[in-house]
């Protein structure tokens, strides 16, 4: 029976050097047994060739002896899934069930796993005599680009995780739009994280004209950053809400554009004024 054992993990956890590989022998005793198998196997098998007619049926024969003595694949390990759906993974692992660990193709094996959206890395290896572990780092996503056809997640190359469901990000990740935001969006992102409790406060970021961003805040005041010194323009934001507490003064937006001054505009009441007026 095959089982599949999934295991979460952080990408610091999982050191993905190669495509495939197989696990070394720690010692020459092990080495020494499994060399006694082989010669065992082959002897049987050469003993047997009288009575077999073909070439498939003296490699089912073969195959047959490996798992016999317990080189029959029981256990798949995988590692670092957290994003990747149980069942994208299964689909594919479930195909080996019942053969012997040796005529699991880990290079084939590779590339299906490699189709799947999430997985940016993989590193697949036999642990004989019935294993094989899988350990995968996936893309990180960092916002949610929103064009005009539908919603993605991106990650900080800006390319998109097409199978990924955005519902469970949708509260997690900041919205972005405009033309080639998905290609710009981290590098104002990493700006924004020099301060996560402000940013926090940003829902969504538009990439105005090619050129620069503007940030739009869940208590409705809208940050139009440069084009150019945007470092300068975020501290001087971050400074004006240290002292004044920027975002709850009823804003509706603060203009960064003009390194020489800041503009800001207010929610004016507008039935306040016209009662202001009939007095």
């Amino acid at each position: 029976m095959l089982t599949s054992n999934f295991n979460r993990a952080n990408d610091t956890e999982i050191v993905i050097d190669r495509v495939t590989t197989k696990k070394k022998f720690k010692n020459y005793k092990v080495l020494t047994l499994f060399s006694f198998l082989i010669s065992f196997i082959l002897v049987l098998f050469i003993i047997n060739t009288k009575h077999l007619e073909n070439v498939n049926l003296k490699l089912n024969f073969l195959k047959k002896i490996f798992i016999e003595i317990g080189f029959e694949l029981k256990n798949i390990e995988i590692y670092g899934t957290n994003n990747i759906p149980n069942k994208d993974i299964l689909k594919i692992t479930n195909y080996y069930k019942n053969i012997n660990i040796f005529d699991v193709s880990l290079i084939e094996l590779h590339q299906k796993l490699s189709k799947i959206g999430w997985v940016e890395k993989i590193h697949i290896k036999r642990i004989l005599p019935d294993t094989i572990q899988i350990k995968v780092k996936e893309k990180e996503a960092i916002a949610i680009w929103q064009n005009e056809f539908e919603n993605k997640l991106i990650t900080d190359r800006g390319d998109v995780i097409a199978t990924a469901d955005i519902y469970n990000f949708r509260n997690i990740l900041p919205i972005i739009n405009g033309n080639n935001a998905n290609k710009k969006v981290n590098s104002i992102l990493k700006v924004l994280k020099s301060n996560d409790n402000f940013s926090k406060n940003i829902w969504s970021l538009t990439f105005v004209n090619n050129r620069r961003w503007n940030l739009h805040f869940n208590q409705g005041i809208v940050v139009l950053l440069p084009a150019k010194g945007i470092h300068e323009a975020w501290r001087k934001l971050l400074i004006l809400h240290h002292k004044y507490d920027i975002l709850n003064l009823g804003l509706t937006e603060l203009d960064f554009r003009n390194p020489n001054h800041i503009l800001g505009k207010i929610n004016f009441d507008k039935n306040l004024i016209k009662d202001r007026k009939s007095l």
